[in-house]
């Protein structure tokens, strides 16, 4: 393989994980809330309501694997959570190692809140690209996922 095409594949792919740190942030939204912004940090908490809002009761553990964040991680969110009145941790009554995270009103108010702004985040986000180019990316990122196989379904 060339120089030139060694290059392009390593400066492609160091822009496609540079993309994936940006999502997983968030585009920048709104300033007003500054504890937690679809744009901004702490996107963890963004995440674990997202998620709890499909499978509230889930475990800590099975919450750190899907999510792919290290265990302490999700423990120090879980706990900031906790002291906002969004969530509860409650053992397992079958298993006293593990603990089930549970949406409060308060953390289902805020994944409603969220929910409703994520179109706008999305078109803010991609608001640098024209109509074509967007549907040129979603074309050449398809590719990208259908040549990755069976691996891409688990998403």
């Amino acid at each position: 393989m060339d120089a030139a095409v060694t290059n392009i594949n390593e400066a492609l792919m160091e822009s496609i994980f540079r993309l994936f740190a940006v999502m997983r942030r968030g585009p920048k939204v709104s300033e007003g809330d500054s504890s937690m912004q679809i744009g901004g940090n702490p996107s963890a908490q963004i995440r674990i309501l997202m998620m709890l809002t499909e499978s509230d009761g889930i475990s800590q553990r099975d919450m750190t694997t899907l999510l792919q964040l290290r265990p302490q991680s999700v423990s120090e969110t879980l706990s900031k959570l906790e002291n906002s009145g969004m969530v509860e941790r409650r053992q397992n009554p079958n298993d006293k190692r593990i603990s089930n995270v549970f949406l409060l009103p308060e953390g289902k108010k805020k994944a409603e809140e969220i929910c409703c702004q994520m179109p706008d985040a999305a078109a803010m986000f991609l608001s640098p690209l024209s109509g074509e180019e967007k549907e040129q990316m979603l074309v050449m990122l398809n590719k990208l996922i259908c040549a990755a196989g069976d691996e891409a379904e688990d998403y």
